[in-house]
């Protein structure tokens, strides 16, 4: 099957966790343009992850085809051989381990079992750096760096495995204002280098600011997804999030408000 301009395809995707669950992706079938972002929107405990884990290959559907292009044709994502790449919200990093070190992991798929790294390896190493403006944290342990820098230094890895697609849970979560603006920034910047980047949030209007397109999940087996100016809209998100809101413009800027109806 040709890809066209789509670099990812769930097709007629059923999954669910089993009997004792609720929860339920019923013939879910989208498909994600390649050089786009693409915004998964829903409450805690709706199954963004869940989504996540199925587009990497790490969760096998029930049913249903899940295909990564590659050379104009869909192939399996379980044979991605890491073309995707996936940034967990948590995730247990030795705090000894220096930055260089951490970003080199973003090469295993590349050195043999019994192999060094090469000078190529290397080489990329610090382009990425470059691109993500750590170079002055290669020796830095991370247990010594900030929370916003310890994401950047992830994204590093994921672009050091090569990964044509990002898959990011909650990137900007728990982070500072400034660290939020410079992780945005790089999410666009990475659309601009020919990713594609699907994240996660629970914060509709993340996803109004970058996302191309949105995906809204609710635990009632509907998803929609589109164009963000079409799903992220003030009757879809009160009906799947469960209070009435309202986009407003505030100095030419949208503003998510919850509406009064006094």
């Amino acid at each position: 099957m040709k890809c066209r301009h789509n670099k990812l395809l769930l097709r007629s995707i059923c999954y669910s966790y089993g009997q004792k669950d609720d929860f339920e992706i019923n013939n879910l079938t989208l498909s994600i343009p390649e050089k786009t972002i693409s915004g998964v929107i829903g409450k805690n405990g709706s199954g963004k992850t869940t989504l996540l884990l199925l587009m990497l290959g790490y969760l096998k559907p029930e049913s249903g085809q899940i295909g990564l292009c590659t050379n104009g044709n869909y192939i399996p994502v379980e044979r991605a051989n890491g073309k995707i790449a996936y940034l967990p919200q948590n995730e247990e990093i030795p705090k000894e381990y220096s930055v260089n070190n951490f970003l080199l992991m973003g090469r295993i798929p590349f050195v043999g079992s019994f192999s060094q790294p090469s000078k190529k390896d290397y080489s990329i190493i610090e382009d990425v750096k470059v691109k993500l403006e750590i170079e002055h944290l290669g020796e830095k342990k991370i247990g010594q760096i900030s929370g916003g820098e310890l994401q950047r230094v992830r994204i590093g890895r994921a672009l050091a495995q090569e990964a044509v697609i990002i898959l990011f849970d909650e990137p900007i979560t728990h982070l500072d204002i400034d660290s939020k603006h410079k992780i945005v920034s790089i999410l666009e910047d990475l659309k601009q280098l020919g990713k594609t980047i699907v994240f996660t949030t629970h914060d509709p209007l993340e996803a109004f600011q970058i996302a191309d397109y949105s995906i809204l999940i609710t635990r009632n087996q509907k998803i929609l997804y589109g164009p963000t100016e079409n799903i992220l809209n003030n009757e879809n998100l009160s009906w799947c999030l469960d209070i009435p809101l309202e986009f407003v413009v505030v100095n030419e800027q949208s503003v998510l408000i919850i509406k009064n109806d006094i």
